[in-house]
């Protein structure tokens, strides 16, 4: 049964729901996100703790949840960068059973919406150049590369930054 998905800031006390999905996401889909799973999966209880509730005091990061029918669906996380201009969305993922919903777009817009909040105007974010999905995803959103890239920590291969506009992702 379907319901009406809500997009939402993660509360301080959901840490043990967020610690969950992120350790899910880093071992279902390793190869695309920067952080390993053994890395998380060690952290402690009092880690994902702070995390979340730093995240839920929304200063200077917050965490995303897409919520149908008290289920998470997807989930994001965003910062604000040195560069004053700029919040870095990190940690995106979507349930791969629903994909296709529009979830990642909803998320990327609460993003854009956290940003605008703080003042800033770009959001940034790094993608793994074998991560072709996510890549159609982000210029489909209005992302663009670079040109930047990095060496991805502990791995073969190269992470690519991709910019937008704040506005452009709140039309």
């Amino acid at each position: 049964m379907s319901g009406e998905i809500t997009i939402r800031p993660v509360r301080d006390d959901e840490w043990a729901r967020w610690r969950d999905v992120r350790v899910r996401m880093l071992r279902e889909e390793a190869s695309y996100f920067g952080t390993r799973w053994e890395d998380a999966h060690a952290q402690s209880a009092e880690q994902w703790q702070a995390w979340t509730a730093e995240a839920a005091a929304g200063r200077t990061k917050t965490l995303v949840v897409a919520e149908e029918n008290g289920r998470w669906l997807g989930v994001v996380g965003s910062f604000t960068r040195v560069n004053r201009r700029e919040v870095q969305l990190i940690s995106m993922w979507v349930d791969p059973k629903e994909r296709g919903r529009g979830i990642a777009r909803e998320l990327i817009r609460a993003v854009a919406e956290w940003s605008r909040s703080k003042g800033r105007d770009r959001v940034c974010l790094f993608v793994q150049e074998t991560n072709l999905p996510a890549q159609a995803l982000y210029r489909s959103a209005g992302f663009a590369p670079t040109g930047d890239r990095e060496l991805l920590p502990r791995r073969r291969g190269f992470k690519l930054l991709f910019a937008a506009d704040v506005d452009e992702r709140l039309r």
